[in-house]
């Protein structure tokens, strides 16, 4: 799991719960009050972060072109697959669809790709808190077994953006 809470969101909690939330990151470390005073002050008293425009949390990022680019230098032909499966329309494809591409027998494979392609994603573009993702789950088609224990297949996404940018970089070229 993954809370995800902003500066201004924890200014508007109560002394007590932000001391109590700096104690848990801290790992059960006594946090001394000059510190959850220091952390509570207002945004513009503490150094601002520069926040990237347009990215948002949980939700792949728009590409361009020449991003993409960046992003397909240097990467394995089974890793370049994974970025075609996104080259189409809808800028959707199935987890079967994946793995068949990849040749991996589960999803430990795709979410290793997803890992590092995030990463490298973080250092193409500005993305100072850590938002940017390439590609997501979409929940809503997840489909399971009949026990509701094993996911047999579902739908990852990029962006309409994004999924353009690809079908442009993966075009044969004329």
């Amino acid at each position: 799991m993954q809370i995800v809470i902003d500066a201004n969101d924890f200014q508007n909690l109560s002394e007590a719960a932000q001391a109590e939330l700096l104690e848990i990151f801290a790992k059960g470390r006594p946090v001394n009050k000059t510190a959850a005073k220091t952390a509570a002050k207002p945004a513009a008293q503490s150094s601002p972060v520069k926040e990237t425009e347009g990215l948002r949390w949980r939700e792949p990022v728009d590409l361009t072109l020449e991003q993409c680019s960046l992003l397909a230098n240097g990467m394995t032909k089974k890793q370049l697959d994974i970025l075609k499966a996104f080259a189409n329309k809808s800028g959707r494809t199935t987890m079967k669809k994946l793995l068949e591409t990849t040749g991996e027998k589960d999803l430990r494979g795709i979410s290793k790709f997803q890992g590092l392609a995030t990463r490298h994603l973080r250092h193409i573009i500005e993305d100072p808190q850590y938002k940017a993702m390439l590609f997501a789950w979409d929940f809503d088609k997840t489909k399971w077994d009949k026990g509701k224990t094993n996911i047999v297949d579902g739908e990852y996404y990029v962006s309409a953006k994004t999924a353009d940018a690809l079908r442009r970089y993966f075009a044969p070229q004329a």
